[in-house]
């Protein structure tokens, strides 16, 4: 059961970089090029990361400490279901409101909620993030970020 999770996500994450891959080719080339700079190389380390897997979970056998292998299963698939949803709400955010808008929403999000941290360093986190990202990729880069689909739907959008 563990290894059929963990095939499981990475096959997940396969797929979502497939998809963003093929989302991002119909981009100019100066915003595709870090999607796919990144991505590619990321889903060959993925691929090899499930051949291993399954290569190492054929010659596997059962140990006698089940029950507490069970209880670390239980413990990670909670920390790994809890990750995937800040991860798909993410991307979801993404979708909405465009990359610009979700960075520090999300950033703020998941200190405050997640992290616990107090309101200004999560505030001041997620703002120096922003900073960063814009002046790097849309003013040094000259990347221009593709607007949430909902936004535009919505007629909000630029």
């Amino acid at each position: 059961m563990k290894n059929i999770l963990q095939y499981t996500f990475t096959s997940l994450w396969i797929i979502a970089l497939a998809i963003a891959l093929y989302v991002s080719r119909n981009w100019n080339s100066t915003t595709a090029l870090f999607p796919q700079a990144v991505g590619f190389p990321m889903l060959a380390l993925l691929v090899a990361i499930l051949v291993v897997d399954i290569k190492k979970g054929q010659r596997q056998k059962e140990n006698a400490k089940a029950a507490d292998d069970d209880r670390e299963f239980s413990f990670k698939n909670r920390s790994m279901t809890v990750y995937l949803s800040w991860l798909v709400g993410f991307a979801v955010l993404v979708w909405a409101i465009g990359l610009v808008y979700s960075v520090p929403i999300y950033i703020f999000s998941y200190m405050k909620i997640q992290g616990k941290y107090s309101w200004l360093k999560s505030t001041i986190y997620a703002a120096a993030t922003t900073v960063f990202i814009v002046v790097l990729f849309q003013y040094a880069f000259k990347v221009s970020w593709p607007e949430g689909d909902l936004l535009s739907i919505l007629g909000l959008g630029n």
